[in-house]
């Protein structure tokens, strides 16, 4: 498939606009997704964002998602601290998540087991044998986060599930960063595809401050909001 850039949302609600974009993602085969994921992954590693950041939180990848692994790995090798995300149990604090940080290790198998399967089928770390991120962590002055979606648009605008879980996680966030003058830099990562003109967002939707596809940076240092509901 020619993963090239969609169209707007094209008066679509954001349920609608979420069936769409699930089956534009879906079309995607296996090793368009593993190719467009590693031209992404390459432009960021090279570039300064990602070179001063002191600490990455990234994440896993479900089946359809841009994969942020070749960052991952690079920051591991580059002895950056490297934090993935772990949803709260269902029914203790309702759709909210924390990141654990994770450590290098010597092949696949010994990185894995550091991980568990969460309710979503989602790799995550487990919260009983990682440490949890605070701010101020040692030595972090530039945060750098990897931020998946369904669509986003070169204004920043970010398309998720529907549950939340980023939206309040970056909120809070962006305030400790604020309150301990550490640097922010928030990318959503996608492919071209999921590119939209203009994406319906509400006053709660945390804009990105990058979008980066296969085809590089479409937005640097977004600045606007758009279609706030």
């Amino acid at each position: 498939m020619d993963c090239g850039n969609a169209d707007g949302a094209g008066g679509f609600d954001k349920p609608a606009l979420r069936r769409k974009m699930k089956a534009v993602l879906g079309s995607l085969g296996a090793e368009e997704r593993a190719f467009f994921s590693h031209k992404a992954c390459v432009s960021l590693v090279k570039s300064e964002l990602f070179l001063s950041a002191d600490i990455v939180l990234s994440y896993m990848a479900t089946g359809t998602e841009a994969d942020p692994f070749r960052i991952s790995s690079a920051a591991l090798t580059a002895f950056k601290m490297l934090a993935f995300p772990v949803c709260a149990p269902r029914g203790t604090k309702g759709n909210t998540m924390d990141f654990y940080f994770v450590h290098g290790a010597g092949d696949m198998d010994s990185f894995m087991s550091q991980f568990t399967k969460n309710r979503y089928g989602i790799w995550e770390p487990a919260p009983l044998s990682a440490a949890k991120v605070c701010l101020p962590p040692v030595r972090a002055k530039n945060i750098l986060v990897i931020v998946p979606g369904l669509a986003f648009s070169p204004r920043g605008g970010r398309l998720g599930h529907g549950a939340g879980y980023y939206d309040r996680y970056l909120t809070a966030l962006k305030l400790k960063a604020l309150e301990h003058d550490c640097t922010l830099s928030i990318v959503g990562l996608c492919f071209d595809c999921q590119l939209l003109a203009s994406i319906p967002l509400d006053g709660h939707d945390v804009p990105m401050d990058y979008i980066l596809t296969q085809s590089g940076f479409a937005r640097e240092r977004c600045c606007c909001r758009e279609n706030m509901l």
